[in-house]
């Protein structure tokens, strides 16, 4: 008998009965590509409907972006909320999912009704805590599902991200109030209730010291149909999970789970009365080795928090900057937008396949490299010319689309993913989401929007140099478990509590 014969995963289910047969695997992973769809639904709408939000608000783009960096605030909570029920309470993930989901679409739909800005922050705030929730407890389920064989997984259910995000545009579109961007003096007098022989309003943001810009109002917001269809899906993709919830409680009151013997009360005693100081020590997560979990920690959590932040400010920025830069219509910079998602989920989905054939110390180069080089382009010939913008803004979305997935699978190739790990991980993106919105925020509406180009040339220059620091770190101590002996005894560890049908009474089994 094989250690592959007794444990399924870190969660302690046995293998031998227990594992899901492949039909209960697809399902589950497509339900969770589905949560991302529903995530990416309500987490990205805010970027098409960016200048509704200002114009409803009275409030100018810095206010705003401050407004929308709650969803960044909110995931410092929510993962520690999640690092902390996912390691004790694993049992019931798939209810946590839910009842997030459930909250999620509570909060979206309240967002186009908000009276102030600090509303707005308020219920961008709870949609953060339900975002780093559902990726962390998503994660944690996948791997228990496919194990060793989760890259390609991950991307796939990743890649539900990329599809709901490019779908958001086009859901939105016909709700959006029909603007028209206008450049003038500072010291041309104007006021933010001037109405014309048209009924056309005009709301001005400062956006530096000679010049304004003018969104001219041609039409009313409808955006509360747009949050509202957002809001519907993510309560109809908890249902999902309220019922697998249900099926694994039947299954253990029946003794079984999936059909198969359920995983030993001894076995989950040990896994669950773990102290608090082996849960977040960072040697816990690295075979004993605290300077090494510590650094690779550390690095990965400035990594996935450029990330994070700059896909926000991307995705939330780019159409207002598309009719502020270019003076492109409404409806063009929603095309726009709608393809740098539509690239996002293309990128994601060829590297589903990439995954299975370059190793993923590799991927992670070529990832940052092309993101680099693409940012770099932009800097230098987009800056004036709205074609070239279009061109180049795909591959920057192309190459970091799969980003996120990569990292997390890069961390757990080199140290186990705790629920501390992820919490961390999380941590960082909010922390990044944070200083990016805020960024972004102060430099457009202080330099223009060309600042805009700027910050995604920092981005793709800074992402390059910490995967570069981060795989060289990696390489110094190779993959996680690399010393069979380490395995062998840990193996041998959890042997001592395990019983099996086939063994007699009291019986034990030494794993060699």
């Amino acid at each position: 008998m094989t250690s592959e014969d007794i444990i399924d995963n870190e969660d302690g289910q046995m293998g031998a009965g227990n594992k899901r047969n492949t039909f209960d695997k697809v399902c589950e992973t497509i339900c969770l590509a589905l949560t991302f769809v529903a995530l990416s639904a309500y987490a990205e709408i805010y970027g098409p409907t960016l200048i509704d939000l200002k114009i409803k608000l009275d409030a100018d783009y810095e206010e705003v972006a401050v407004a929308v960096s709650g969803r960044s605030v909110g995931a410092f909570p929510g993962s520690i909320m999640a690092g902390f029920l996912v390691d004790r309470f694993s049992g019931h993930c798939h209810l946590l999912i839910a009842i997030g989901l459930d909250l999620a679409a509570f909060a979206t739909a309240a967002i186009p009704w908000s009276p102030n800005l600090t509303c707005l922050w308020g219920f961008c705030f709870i949609g953060g805590i339900v975002e780093a929730f559902i990726n962390i407890v998503s994660t944690r389920i996948l791997f228990n599902i496919w194990q060793g064989k989760s890259a390609p997984f991950l991307m796939f259910v990743h890649l539900g991200y990329g599809i709901g995000s490019f779908c958001v545009p086009i859901i939105s579109s016909p709700f959006l109030a029909e603007t028209e961007s206008m450049h003038s003096a500072v010291n041309e007098t104007l006021d933010n209730n001037t109405t014309t022989g048209n009924e056309t309003l005009l709301f001005v943001d400062k956006v530096s010291e000679n010049t304004k810009i003018h969104n001219v109002l041609h039409s009313d917001s409808k955006i509360e149909y747009a949050y509202g269809i957002s809001a519907c899906f993510a309560a109809l993709v908890s249902i999902a999970f309220y019922f697998f919830q249900v099926r694994e409680s039947d299954c253990k009151v029946n003794g079984t789970i999936d059909g198969n013997q359920t995983r030993t009360d001894n076995l989950s005693k040990n896994i669950d009365n773990r102290s608090i100081k082996d849960i977040v020590n960072p040697a816990t997560c690295a075979n004993g080795r605290i300077c090494y979990g510590s650094s690779i920690v550390f690095l990965v959590v400035i990594y996935l928090g450029n990330n994070a932040g700059a896909d926000k400010m991307i995705g939330n920025f780019i159409r207002s900057f598309a009719i502020d830069q270019y003076g492109i219509g409404a409806d063009l910079a929603s095309a726009l937008n709608t393809a740098y998602w539509i690239t996002f989920s293309v990128g994601r989905f060829v590297f589903i396949f990439l995954a299975r054939c370059i190793p993923i110390r590799v991927l992670i180069i070529i990832q940052t490299f092309g993101m680099a080089v693409s940012a770099g382009l932009l800097f230098l010939f987009a800056q004036n010319c709205s074609t070239l913008f279009w061109i180049f803004i795909q591959f920057l979305s192309f190459f970091g689309s799969a980003v996120l997935p990569t990292a997390i699978a890069w961390t757990e190739y080199h140290i186990k993913l705790t629920g501390l790990v992820m919490m961390m991980q999380i941590f960082g993106m909010s922390v990044g989401g944070i200083c990016h919105m805020r960024l972004i925020g102060y430099l457009y509406g202080h330099l223009g929007p060309k600042s805009f180009i700027y910050q995604i040339l920092g981005y793709g220059v800074l992402q390059f140099i910490l995967a570069v620091g981060i795989n060289s770190v990696g390489a110094i101590h190779g993959k996680r478990l690399a010393d069979s002996s380490e395995l062998k005894i840990e193996v041998k560890t959890i042997a001592k509590t395990v019983t099996h049908p086939n063994l007699k009474r009291d019986q034990t089994i030494e794993l060699t």
